[in-house]
C-alpha cells in the first residue's frame, strides 16, 4: 500500500515548490531627498506704516535653487482682507559699451523691475535727467540689425517706483529672444528715433516679466516684494507669500 501512494505524493510536493518561487531576486534602495528650492533672509518683515495708494517696498529675500537643474517657480499671495497688489522685483545692471561692445568701466546703472506681478513697476538707482527706458525686441532674428522704431517705451527713468502703462509681458511673442532687452537712452534720441549708442546704457542680461520665473541650477535669485496699497485701505495688513 505504501508503494502505491509514494510517487504521487512526491510529484505534488515538487509542483508546489516550483509555484511558490515566482521571482529571481529582490533588491531595495534608500535615499534622502533634499528641497530644491529654499528661501532665506528677512522672511518675516515689519514694514512700518504707509498710506493708501502708495507703494511700500519690502526687504530682499534670497531664493536658492540647490538642485543642479533649473526650476520654475511661482508665487501665491494671500492678502487677507486688505486690497493690496503684490509684485516681486529684482535688478538688472546696465552699462555704456564701446565700439566692440565691451563694458565701459564706472558706467553702471542699476534698474530695479518687477518680474512677477499684475503690473510692471521699475526704478533706477541714479538720477538721470532726460532719459527714458525702452524695451528693444529683436523682431527679425538678427540682433545686429538695430532699428529704434522697433523699440517700445517703458517710461521715464525715475528713481521712485513707477508704473509702466505699456508693458504687459516680457518678451513679446514676436521677439526672437527668449527674454527681453531693456535700455536707457536719452529722451531726445527716443523722440527723434535716432541711433546714438555712445550715450546709451545697454543691458548686461536679458529679463522676463510674467507669472513665474525660472532659476538656473545651483544659483540664487534675490527678490524684493512690492506692495501697492489700494484706495481707502486702513488698519493693519498682513500679506503672506508662498513660493511654489
Amino acid at each position: 500500500m505504501n508503494k502505491k501512494f509514494l510517487l504521487p505524493i512526491l510529484m505534488v510536493l515538487g509542483i508546489g515548490l516550483v509555484v511558490a518561487v515566482t521571482y529571481y531576486a529582490i533588491f531595495s534602495a534608500s535615499f534622502t531627498v533634499n528641497a530644491a528650492i529654499t528661501t532665506s533672509d528677512n522672511l518675516v518683515q515689519e514694514l512700518g506704516s504707509t498710506f493708501d495708494g502708495e507703494v511700500i517696498e519690502g526687504s530682499g529675500i534670497t531664493i536658492t535653487n540647490n538642485a543642479p537643474s533649473e526650476r520654475t517657480i511661482g508665487f501665491e499671495t494671500d492678502n487677507g482682507e486688505c486690497d493690496i497688489e503684490t509684485s516681486y522685483a529684482t535688478i538688472l545692471e546696465l552699462n555704456k559699451k564701446d565700439s566692440v561692445w565691451d563694458i565701459i568701466p564706472n558706467t553702471t546703472i542699476v534698474l530695479s523691475y518687477t518680474f512677477v506681478g499684475d503690473n510692471f513697476y521699475y526704478k533706477v538707482d541714479t538720477d538721470l535727467t532726460d532719459y527714458v527706458i525702452v524695451y528693444y525686441p529683436d523682431l527679425d532674428g538678427n540682433p545686429g540689425s538695430w532699428n529704434i522704431v522697433n523699440a517700445e517705451l517703458v517710461g521715464d527713468a525715475n528713481t521712485e517706483w513707477t508704473l509702466s502703462e505699456s508693458i504687459e509681458i516680457l518678451p513679446v511673442e514676436t521677439d526672437w529672444n527668449d527674454a527681453a532687452k531693456l535700455w536707457l537712452i536719452p529722451s531726445a534720441d527716443w523722440g527723434n528715433q535716432s541711433w546714438n549708442p555712445s550715450a546709451w546704457y545697454f543691458e548686461n542680461n536679458l529679463v522676463t516679466y510674467g507669472e513665474d520665473v525660472t532659476i538656473l541650477g545651483d544659483s540664487d535669485l534675490v527678490i524684493t516684494p512690492l506692495y501697492k496699497v489700494g484706495a481707502y485701505v486702513n488698519g493693519t495688513c498682513t500679506v503672506t507669500t508662498t513660493v511654489a
